[in-house]
């Protein structure tokens, strides 16, 4: 019976790492600089359309939830993948105008999963 006990919770985390992989992934690239060629591939490889989006702007803070704790930054030509979309605290956009949308992204260059308001998606 303690055979089956340690291939169960053997079987269990092999599953957590994999489910945990999206959220983790791309942290160890991030703190590696690029060349300016690397970066410009990147920019252009940003796709669009479907859960593909690029950030507007720099220094965007990502948060835990809408309005919530700091959990990374993003920049435009990070690229993000889309998840879900939110109500949260009102937020002056740029350009003067206010929204309560906020849209749980990933930051493909970080791997950072967060909360970033509408107004720095496009």
């Amino acid at each position: 019976m303690m055979k089956r006990t340690k291939r169960t919770a053997a079987l269990a985390m092999a599953g957590a790492a994999l489910l945990m992989a999206p959220f983790t992934t791309g942290h160890a690239a991030a703190a590696t600089p690029t060349a300016p060629a690397a970066v410009d591939r990147a920019l252009a490889a940003c796709e669009h359309g479907g859960p593909h989006t690029d950030f507007k702007g720099t220094s965007i803070h990502m948060r835990n939830k809408p309005g919530g704790s700091h959990v990374g930054w993003a920049n435009q030509g990070d690229c993000a993948y889309w998840y879900q979309a939110d109500s949260g605290p009102r937020v002056q956009c740029p350009d003067g105008s206010h929204t309560v949308a906020w849209q749980l992204v990933q930051n493909k260059r970080t791997g950072v999963v967060g909360y970033v308001s509408a107004c720095f998606l496009g």
